[in-house]
């Protein structure tokens, strides 16, 4: 039977996990080993994580010698002086907030996928709408709105581990708890805090780094952990994003 092929990481708690890299268009053949191996072992929990990047594009044909679309000029630029007579050509800077990365996390391991700004692949939406699997996560809302807003695409079987665990366990402060955090406390297991310069790197990048690789999957992996103590405790009450 066909494996997820990639890095192996070793958690807070032990455990191995196997995380590869995809991007969108290429994530069919790790979808489909994930799902096969949740059907075989009867798991149908996946912790997911977005990372969230800016992409940067000039509204004018102008680029700065670096070919960067960011509008900033080099020092061997000269600088643009009014004239009354001409119509100003600054080029015009404009920032996009995209979700740049989803990373999905089962008992098999963990998948990065790489998404692009523009479009979502039919395998992925396919995937994600698959109404026996229970797609958990924390502080996911913003993240599941873009994703409705950006693509269309709805994940009707989500939770919000946050509010489902402060409901539960009657602990309202729960809800301002990072994954990390309230795995901690409630499996457990002690996850050091992200860091800072890995969240505001780029996640736009082809190649991710060791770091953000560990740093995404490290996030779907306390989601993962924290989904199933919830459920296999038999606690009731869970609330969907989408009903």
């Amino acid at each position: 039977m066909e494996t997820l092929r990639g890095a192996q990481l070793t958690m807070s708690d032990g455990t191995s996990l196997i995380t590869e890299v995809v991007s969108d268009e290429d994530s069919h053949l790790c979808l489909y080993v994930l799902l096969q191996d949740m059907l075989k072992v009867g798991d149908m929990v996946v912790g997911f994580e977005m990372e969230w990047g800016f992409k940067g594009y000039s509204t004018s044909s102008s680029m700065s010698r670096s070919g960067s679309l960011s509008g900033r000029q080099t020092s061997d630029q000269p600088i643009p002086t009014p004239d009354n007579n001409k119509s100003e050509t600054h080029p015009t800077r404009k920032i996009e907030h995209h979700i740049a990365l989803l990373t999905l996390c089962t008992k098999l391991g963990c998948v990065l996928i790489r998404l692009s700004p523009k479009s979502i692949s039919a395998s992925l939406k396919r995937f994600l709408g698959i109404k026996d699997i229970v797609f958990v996560g924390v502080h996911v809302k913003e993240d599941v709105l873009k994703l409705k807003e950006a693509y269309g695409l709805v994940i009707r079987n989500c939770v919000e581990l946050s509010e489902w665990a402060a409901k539960i366990y009657d602990h309202p402060k729960f809800v301002f708890y990072s994954g990390r955090e309230l795995a901690h406390k409630l499996i457990y297991i002690k996850f050091e805090p992200k860091p800072y310069t890995t969240l505001w790197s780029n996640w736009f990048d082809h190649n991710l780094s060791s770091e953000q690789i560990e740093c995404a999957a490290t996030d779907a992996f306390a989601a993962y952990k924290i989904g199933k103590k919830l459920m296999e405790s038999g606690a009731t009450g869970v609330k969907r994003l989408f009903a």
